[in-house]
């Protein structure tokens, strides 16, 4: 339950401290006081997204800090060992800042988390009844998911969303393939040929530039053996040849030294040298021995090189690429014939996850119908008691459809006759606005018994109601508090004599600057205050006699 809420500077709000007990907890005060705040204050705790409108005055932030009880509450506590932060003595902290520029942080326990965190524990902390709970009323996926809540029938209604977003998954694979018979076979067909066509070419890896290499060597073979021919007469087979001149160099360098010793590193250089000349002579000698000039494979090697410039053409890719075109067919080819594999095994798949999803949808059906029948009679009961008179009906139709949905193959409609004799209208047909309100109220109360949820906010839902069906709202509310914690905001005195714990929310005005103030208020403060409720801008005192039976009665 919500034991604590603090709040500094949201709105017209400085700070405020409340303590929350069990039971019913009733706000009141004048419109406009500041009691949609405190629910604002809630709805960041619970993750809501934020406006930095919402930050008072020149304030640079606002923090807002929940504490509550969850000794008992096991979905939290397992929500929080999931995220790896442990409870302090059965208390939960959660508090949330924003800042001017725009910032926002979420704490719980002083451990920093998403904002989602917070939407997914505060689904099992608070659960929030708007005023205007009656305009969703009217909407398809809300009737649907009242019928469900009522009914927990979680498994089977997982299974079939599961089994339909499988299908989804299922039908994108198989539109992403973008297979089909006739563009498989020609496709087909064509990679065949063209890598077939390649392989006859046995072409080899770097095999176009070798033979490149080769074309040009034997295309210039005469040239190459007279050209070294010359060198290696320069270097070392001349009357003038370069060894020669350099040994005669070192001797002249040699008895120099013995002249001047500074001039000894010279014939180190010299001798170097020579053996550099000598090693070109002897490198440059074997190469023209090891040369034999072939001019009768030229025709051969053109002829190779001519075909390959051909392929490469036809492929359009250089020639020297070829051996990786022909990897890239292979490539494609193997994806192609695994494509078409993948999608009959998909398609497969497919009309087995259809057959499962409707055997899931059928038992789904089945829950419904026999859900809509207990919840129409409660809710029909249940309306009596707000003074309507007719009755509601959960009408399940079947979807005509052969597309799978993500809830079901069922139309969910509830069918109203607000008094008796009159036939039964689907609820978006209903025109007072008060009836629609008690409608709402009563579906709420309903489906509010089994949820599970701690602590249950009911925000002016009984707008619209008056006189003694006000009294039955406000026994109602509190009877849901002997099971959970009820706040409630209401400006029915009716509904607020009947809280366990009473909140007075004000609005004033202190040099220049309105603030909102709430005080929880004694026995003899809640007679005033629920007098107020019954006389308006005046108290009489038969109003606060009126107001005190109404309270000793409770």
């Amino acid at each position: 339950m919500l034991a604590q809420l603090i709040i500094n500077d949201l709105a017209i709000i400085s700070k405020l401290s409340l303590d929350f007990e069990s039971g019913m907890t009733v706000l009141t005060g004048e419109t406009g006081a500041g009691k949609s705040i405190l629910l604002d204050a809630l709805g960041l705790i619970l993750g809501d997204r934020a406006d930095t409108n919402i930050i008072r005055g020149n304030s640079e932030k606002t923090d807002i800090t929940a504490i509550f009880f969850i000794k008992n509450n096991a979905a939290v506590i397992e929500k929080l060992k999931s995220i790896e932060i442990e409870s302090n003595n059965d208390e939960l902290f959660i508090r949330r800042t924003i800042r001017k520029d725009g910032r926002s942080r979420a704490y719980i326990n002083n451990t920093p988390v998403p904002i989602q965190t917070l939407r997914d524990i505060g689904e099992h902390l608070i659960e929030i009844h708007g005023q205007h709970a009656h305009q969703s009323l009217s909407q398809p996926k809300t009737q649907r998911e009242l019928l469900d809540q009522f009914g927990q029938y979680n498994s089977i209604l997982t299974s079939t969303t599961k089994t339909y977003h499988e299908l989804i998954n299922i039908n994108n694979q198989i539109n992403n393939l973008e297979v089909n018979e006739e563009n498989y076979e020609s496709t087909l067909t064509l990679l065949k040929y063209q890598i077939d066509e390649l392989n006859k070419s046995a072409i080899e890896e770097s095999e176009y530039s070798k033979l490149s290499e080769e074309y040009k060597r034997q295309s210039h073979s005469q040239y190459i053996l007279e050209a070294s021919q010359e060198i290696l007469n320069e270097l070392s087979e001349s009357d003038s040849a370069i060894n020669t001149k350099l040994a005669k160099c070192q001797n002249k360098i040699n008895e120099l030294c013995l002249i001047d010793n500074s001039l000894n590193n010279i014939p180190n250089l010299l001798d170097t040298a020579l053996i550099q000349v000598n090693e070109t002579t002897e490198e440059l000698k074997n190469y023209i021995n090891g040369f034999h000039p072939d001019t009768s494979k030229l025709n051969t090697l053109e002829s190779r090189l001519d075909k390959l410039n051909e392929l490469a053409r036809k492929y359009k890719t250089r020639p020297e690429q070829l051996p990786d075109h022909l990897n890239l067919l292979i490539t494609q080819l193997d994806k192609l014939e695994g494509s078409f594999e993948q999608q009959e095994e998909l398609k497969q798949k497919r009309e087995e996850l259809t057959t499962k999803y409707y055997k899931f949808a059928n038992e789904l059906r089945k829950e419904r119908v026999l859900t809509a029948k207990v919840f129409s009679k409660k809710i029909t009961n249940k309306i009596h008691e707000l003074g309507m008179g007719g009755e509601l009906e959960i009408k399940i139709e079947a979807i005509n459809n052969e597309n799978p949905h993500s809830f079901g193959m069922d139309n969910i409609i509830f069918m109203v006759s607000t008094n008796p004799g009159q036939p039964l209208r689907p609820i978006t047909k209903v025109a007072s606005g008060g009836e629609l309100s008690r409608l709402s109220l009563a579906i709420q109360i309903i489906s509010s018994k089994d949820n599970n949820v701690p602590t249950m906010i009911f925000d002016e839902v009984d707008a619209g109601i008056g006189g003694s069906v006000a009294e039955i709202v406000g026994k109602l509310l509190n009877s849901l508090a002997i099971h959970s914690q009820i706040l409630c905001v209401t400006h029915l005195p009716q509904v607020a004599s009947y809280g366990h714990q009473h909140f007075q929310v004000s609005k004033n005005t202190k040099e220049g600057e309105t603030y909102t103030e709430v005080f929880s208020l004694d026995e003899k403060e809640r007679i005033n205050e629920i007098a107020r409720m019954l006389a308006g801008m005046e108290v009489t005192s038969e109003s606060r006699a009126n107001a005190e039976r109404m309270l000793v009665l409770k």
